[in-house]
């Protein structure tokens, strides 16, 4: 099972927060069937500011997401990492010019709803995970979608 992980999904993992427990389960249950995590090589820069985000705010203390983000990089090897080279970055061009002057499809959210997109050809993208409602609204005309703020898979 190939799961594509948008940042808001992929943060869970490395903090406690709604979502986490049905992520975490969900990914051990599908463990047993050759799971690969697929993300972006700019969710690795979402995620460091996601977590900074969290000590700004006060959800989590520096020393605490300076531990989540060590322990990220020493497991980035064993998620998919897919680049969001020239092509996506043109059809998510695309996806903007179609969608965003009726809907709002944020930058980056376009870039990785392309990457995904893109990916799925040469490795099929079995469920696209985000807890973004907006993003996965757009994400479910290509993907099954799995939000973990609501639901298993």
């Amino acid at each position: 099972m190939n799961l594509f992980v948008d940042t808001s999904a992929l943060v869970k993992l490395y903090h406690q927060e709604i979502g986490t427990d049905n992520l975490v389960n969900s990914l051990r249950f599908h463990s047993v069937n050759n799971l690969i995590i697929t993300i972006t090589d700019i969710s690795r820069i979402e995620c460091h500011s996601a977590l900074m985000k969290r000590v700004r705010i006060g959800e989590m203390r520096l020393k605490n997401v300076r531990e989540a983000l060590t322990l990220f990089e020493q497991e980035i090897e064993m998620f998919h990492l897919v680049e969001v080279d020239v092509f996506a970055k043109e059809f998510a061009v695309h996806l903007l010019d179609e969608i965003a002057h009726k809907h709002n499809l944020a930058t980056l959210d376009a870039m990785q709803l392309a990457t995904a997109i893109l990916s799925h050809q040469a490795m099929p993208v079995d469920y696209f995970v985000a807890c973004d409602k907006r993003l996965l609204n757009f994400a479910k005309k290509y993907f099954n979608v799995f939000n973990p703020e609501i639901e298993t898979i």
